[in-house]
This record gives structure tokens, sequence and C-alpha cells, in this order.
């Protein structure tokens, strides 16, 4: 018997391959079985009239499952909190910073029944929004979910800032990260390297001032006036440079999670990551009481981090330790290790 479970609400705040942080809003959900989530940190108990002594082995295997979840979300959760303590705090917003200047908000987008990031998760939660009458995620051109007004941008809402605030402290927040060299060479592969539509327009806005402000000796006289050809190196020292300036200046793409996500400032429920994402989302839209045949779209292996020691090597002492700076902290909080690379 299936029991509805009334969330007061959620928000969802995604990090993706594309790496851009959104905010999503649930007001209520169905659950996945006769049992209801505890507002605690224990998982799952059998709901109110339950009488049956023993649950079946499938629904025993669910329940162990979610538990174990809770363990996991409780560490991470935890380890953030720590690694919080011994951030540089002139990196961090204040509440009152992020409800007073919404440009920090912007990455955050807000739909108060569903709402979702990347574009696999956008193409999911415009199905569950009503957005789309496909069923099928993979079904919507991927150019779609990126569509200005397609979903509501939590800057943007009229909000007021009692009801802002008390949505950022109440809600249910979600978060899911990459890791930092990981997510920064598949940027730099997706947006600067490959040809495609959305790689041409990122070689319009960065690589061409990219090119004539690092492309140095006889090469600064064959610049692409398209943009392409940017190599990680400069890519490297255009961010590093422009971050030292304004780490909120950068590309959602690769503006660190410090800056981009503000988990120091925003308590998020949830921690996902991308190595266990195929899990994460599985959770996750069960969580928010999506249609039982709705899933994420099948994960294809990402070759990323065979390209990431070489991508590294390719960079000077001086360009490896800033660009190390620059995403350390994201490396502390979410406990990431440079070593392998």
């Amino acid at each position: 018997m299936v029991r509805e479970v009334s969330w007061r609400a959620a928000v969802l705040l995604l990090a993706f391959p594309s790496f851009v942080c959104y905010l999503i809003l649930l007001h209520s959900a169905p659950s996945l079985t006769s049992h209801k989530q505890t507002s605690g940190e224990g998982g799952f108990q059998a709901a109110p009239g339950d009488t049956s002594e023993s649950p079946d082995n499938e629904t025993s295997q669910l329940l162990d499952w979610w538990e174990d979840w809770q363990v996991v979300q409780a560490r991470r959760r935890s380890q953030l909190r720590s690694a919080c303590i011994h951030v540089n705090r002139a990196r961090v917003k204040t509440f009152s910073r992020l409800l007073i200047d919404r440009r920090y908000l912007y990455n955050l987008l807000v739909d108060d029944k569903h709402k979702v990031a990347c574009t696999n998760w956008k193409r999911i939660m415009m199905i569950l929004s009503g957005r789309s009458i496909s069923t099928d995620p993979l079904s919507i051109r991927s150019d779609v979910p990126h569509e200005e007004g397609v979903l509501t941008r939590l800057s943007g809402m009229g909000t007021d800032l009692p009801v802002l605030g008390y949505k950022l402290r109440t809600y249910t927040k979600f978060l899911l990260v990459r890791h930092p060299m990981e997510r920064l060479v598949s940027a730099y592969r997706n947006k600067l390297v490959r040809n495609s539509t959305s790689s041409t327009d990122f070689k319009k806005r960065f690589g061409i001032s990219i090119l004539k402000k690092y492309r140095k000796g006889q090469g600064h006289l064959n610049e692409s006036t398209s943009g392409h050809g940017v190599t990680f190196s400069e890519f490297v020292s255009y961010l590093t440079d422009t971050g030292k300036a304004n780490y909120w200046t950068l590309n959602e793409h690769w503006a660190p999670y410090l800056e981009l996500c503000h988990p120091c400032t925003i308590k998020y429920n949830i921690i996902g990551k991308y190595e266990t994402l195929e899990e994460d989302a599985e959770y996750i839209l069960r969580m928010i009481g999506a249609p039982p045949s709705l899933h994420f779209p099948p994960i294809v292996t990402s070759k990323t981090a065979s390209f990431v020691s070489a991508y590294f090597a390719s960079l000077t002492d001086t360009l490896q330790r800033r660009l190390y700076e620059m995403y350390k902290h994201d490396f502390k909080l979410f406990q990431y290790d440079l070593h392998n690379y």
C-alpha cells in the first residue's frame, strides 16, 4: 500500500558534469513504500497502522539501502561542517549577504513543485513539472532545458527577504559535486576544445580574449579569430588571474563550489557526488516521489579522469600551485585528493 508523505518543501542544488548549480523546490511527494521518512537521521520507520510483523525481502532491502544512505549523508555533512571551519572567511558570503545581493543566487533555479540542474536533470524535472509531455528524458533536445525562462532563477523571484530567507533555511537542500580537477578538465574540453554549438559560443566569449592575452611568441601571429586552440595552460592562466581578482565573476562551469554553491553558508541536507551519480540520482528521484518508471538517463562512463594527469603535467609548477590554491577549499570541503594526479 502506498501512502502519501507530506513534505513541507525541498530545495535541490545540483552541480553536475556541466557543473552549474541550481536550486530545486518541492512541496509534496509520495513515498516509495508503505514506510515514511522520519524527520531525523534515522532513515525510515514503519508507517502508522502497518501491522505486518516483518517486511518482505524487497522492502527490507529498500529500507537497508535508505538507512545506509542516511549514514553516508550524515558523514558527508559532518565532514563539510568541519572543513568549513578552516575556510578563508573572506571567500564565504554571509546568509544576509546572499539575501540582499541576489547575484550570488543567480545559479539557483526554482520551481515550487520540482526543480533541477544540468541537462539530464533539467529534462527529468521538465517532465515532473509538466513542462514537457514526453516521458523519456532523452527525447527532449539537449538545448531546450537551457533556454532562458524554462526554469525560474531564485535571483529573479519577486520574493521578499523574509520569505526568501525562510525558504533557504527550512527547505531540504541537495548538492552534488565532482573532483575539482576532473570537473575543470571536463569543462575545458567541452567548452574550449570540442566543436559543438555550445563550445562555439564559449570560444567566442572566452577563447578569443584568452588567446589575445596569453598567447606568446610566434603563435600570437596565428591567433584563431574563432577562439579555437586555447591550450590548457592558457586556460588555467586566465582562471587563476581572474579568480585572484574576484572568484564569483568566473563562469559557472569552472567557478569554485565555494563561491558557486555557498556550501559553508547554505546548509545542505544531501551531498551527492559524481562518482556515485547513479545511486545518488536514484535516491533523489525516489525521495521526491518521482514516478517509479522515471530514472536518470543511463550513465556513460567518463574518460575525463584518464586525461587529468596529462593536462595537469602540462602546467608549470607555478601554475599547478596557483590552480590548487584556487580550488583547495573544494578539495577539502568534499574530501577530494590531488595526489592521484
